[in-house]
Order: structure tokens, then C-alpha cells, then sequence
């Protein structure tokens, strides 16, 4: 994916041969405006995952996190109903081009633009009646976003006050994690019931609801890295959705983390949650080389070489603080727990102040090792 769009012919719309970022346009599945056509695979890795997005109630594919050469990217998403249909305005860019504390006055700048730009109840009709005239005003609000993005750079200082930040959890909640390869789900576990809650699930007699919502969400995430990785040649690395909690009726965001794991990185690793993605990534790197233990072979198409791999998801804690290490309600002595604390590190005072989180220097009271009998 370049970030200089292609040549216009002579009668195509005229505009500024460079955009700093991405800018497309979603109808209904139907890409209707790309400011690059270099940008359609990624554009179809956001269908893929907002089809996953609209399984839950309300729910708004908002962010994807990916990696292109090495360097971080974001694509940004915002999501109308116009008509009965599903419009989404999509800016994708480097971090570098994208501030990510600007990302998303960026993204509302774009979608004020567009809709000054074409009258959004009639983009179909627009669309498919004056395609130059459409195409020209939406190159033409690409370049003011580009504008602005132009002077966020330039700017040497930032009021936070002007910034828009995510939620904040006081504890991480994780309700799924799975592994899987080459598009393929490897092992998968659901941790409660809160996800379940949140989904639009088809009634089946035959099934229960969880296990309707964990082989939904297994096949999909697995899908969803695997096309990005062969058609737009990209590493998802986060997914955020926005929706309405149907209890609170508060705006809410639920997030999945992948991380690539195991041998020679062909596997991946994916964790849906609510929180911070710092724990998370600590959480991970605590529990790699569990996973990586018995990740260590190349897949080759039978599941029953990583039967044990259901065990390490077994035991991990759903909720957890990784600024004070695991709580003691996962601290409990089981088969697989080690229940001696390590010399050196006593029970802190009650009252006393938690150490700052520091990724390289945490540990999981639960052994490595599924077949441990302690």
C-alpha cells in the first residue's frame, strides 16, 4: 500500500497528486471513493471486520491497528446509518501521518468534510448519477483534511484539553482468547458470559449461546488476520469497536489484541477485551512462553498436535491488575498454580503503594508447564 495515489487520466477529476493519508469511502460493502486504488485491499480487510463488528449490538467498527514493513499504521472508521444503510468514512496512515493523539479530531474533520461536501441522504443517487462531480468534491475534502493534518504537524505543542480520549477501566476484562493459523482456528476459550450478553445471536436449539458466540468469533478473527495478511499484506495487530452498553446505555468500546506467536511467528495469538491494552500486552508476554512451548512445530493441518494448548487457556485469570501482579483470586493454590511465593518478594503492607507497571519485569503465579503436578 503506497501513500502516493496513482496518475488521473486527463478527463478523471483533478486534485493534488499526494495525499498525506488513505481516504476511502464504504456503501453497504461497496467501495464508492478511494483517494488510491492501491488502498481497495485494506478497504476490504475494514468490511471483513466491521461484518464482525455488526454481530454485536449497536456495534461500530471504530479502529484497526496494523503493521506495513515494519512500521505501525492505523485505519479509522466512522460509521453512519444513511437510508437504512451502512455508510463508513475510512483514513488509514502511517502513525507518522496519523498523530495517533489526533486521530480521531482527524477522523471527525474528514467526516465534516465529506458531508459539506455531498448531501450524505442522497450518496447513492449522487454516486451512481454524477460519478466525476462525486469523485472531484471528495478528492477535494481529502485535500482539506490533508491541510489540517499539515498543521498538526507543524505545531510545536498540543492543548490535551482539545484531545479526545478512550475510556478507561479501572480492571482489564478479558472474554475471549484463541489461537489460530493460516486462517484456520487452532484452540479458542470463552471466559464468561458478559460477551455473549453483547451479541446478536441467531437462535439455535441445537446450541447454546456461548458456544453459538466463541465458534462465531473464532472463525472470524482468524479470517479476518488472514485476509489481511494475503490481500492487503498487513498485520492486524489491534481491532476497536464502539457500542452501546444495553444496561449503562453508556458509549462503550470492546478491543481484540493480536499478536503474532509461536513457530517462526505463524501463529496468532487474539484477545478480546475491555481495558488497557498496556496489561494486555503484559499479559502476553507473561504468558508466551506457556503458549510457545507447545506452539513450537509447524501446522500442518492437524489440531490434535496442540491439545495441550487448551490447557494453558484453562488457567489463565480473565481479570487481572498487572500493576500489583494477579489478584489474589487468582493466586489460589490448583494442579497448575504454583502456590509458594518466590523468596524475596513478601507480601507488600497493607496500604503501601503499588510499584508502576514495568512490562520486562512481571511474573504469573501459575506454572509453565499444563502437566505439572507441582
Amino acid at each position: 500500500m503506497e501513500e502516493k495515489p496513482p496518475e488521473f487520466t486527463d478527463n478523471a477529476p483533478k486534485t493534488v497528486d499526494v495525499h498525506l493519508v488513505n481516504y476511502g469511502i464504504i456503501l453497504n460493502q461497496e467501495i464508492i471513493f478511494m483517494s488510491n486504488e492501491q488502498f481497495e485491499p485494506l478497504l476490504q480487510v475494514v468490511n471483513y471486520t466491521n461484518s464482525f463488528a455488526m454481530n454485536i449490538h449497536d456495534g461500530r467498527l471504530y479502529k484497526i491497528k496494523h503493521e506495513l514493513d515494519g512500521k505501525p499504521y492505523t485505519t479509522l472508521v466512522q460509521a453512519r446509518v444513511v437510508n437504512e444503510k451502512t455508510l463508513m468514512y475510512v483514513i488509514s496512515g502511517s502513525d507518522e501521518k496519523l498523530p495517533p493523539r489526533f486521530q480521531q479530531q482527524i477522523l471527525d474533520n474528514f467526516t465534516k468534510e465529506i458531508e459539506d461536501a455531498v448531501p450524505i441522504k442522497r450518496v447513492e443517487k449522487f454516486y451512481q448519477d454524477k460519478l466525476d462531480d462525486f469523485t472531484r468534491r471528495l478528492h477535494r475534502a481529502a485535500d482539506k483534511v490533508d491541510q489540517g493534518i499539515s498543521l498538526i504537524h507543524d505545531m510545536q505543542d498540543s492543548d490535551d484539553d482539545f484531545l479526545v480520549t478512550e475510556a478507561d477501566y479501572s480492571l482489564t476484562r478479558i472474554h475471549y482468547i484463541g489461537i489460530s493459523t493460516a486462517g484456520v482456528p487452532v484452540r479458542n476459550r470463552l471466559y464468561g458470559k458478559e460477551l455473549v450478553t453483547m451479541f446478536k445471536i441467531p437462535q439455535n436449539e441445537h446450541l447454546p449461546p456461548d458456544e453459538i458466540v466463541r465458534s462465531l468469533i473464532s472463525a472470524q478473527f482468524s479470517a479476518i488476520i488472514n485476509s489481511s495478511l494475503i490481500q492487503a499484506g498487513t498485520r492486524i495487530t489491534e481491532i476497536t469497536i464502539n457500542y452501546t452498553n444495553i444496561e449503562s446505555m453508556e458509549p462503550t468500546q470492546l478491543k481484540i489484541a493480536f499478536f503474532p506467536i509461536g513457530f517462526q511467528k505463524q501463529f496468532t495469538l487474539e484477545v478480546c477485551f475491555q481495558g488497557k491494552r498496556e496489561e494486555v500486552d503484559g499479559f502476553m508476554i507473561a504468558c508466551q512462553p506457556m503458549l510457545d512451548k507447545y506452539l513450537h512445530v509447524q501446522f500442518r493441518g492437524n489440531l490434535k498436535d496442540f491439545e495441550l494448548v487448551a490447557d494453558v487457556l484453562a488457567i489463565l485469570p480473565d481479570k487481572f491488575d498487572l500493576f500489583g501482579q494477579m489478584p489474589d483470586e487468582f493466586a489460589q493454590p490448583s494442579d497448575h498454580i504454583d502456590e509458594e511465593q518466590p523468596e524475596g518478594n513478601p507480601e507488600p503492607e497493607e496500604g503501601a503503594k503499588q510499584a508502576d507497571f514495568d512490562v520486562n519485569n512481571i511474573t504469573l503465579n501459575f506454572s509453565d508447564d499444563p502437566d505439572d503436578e507441582n
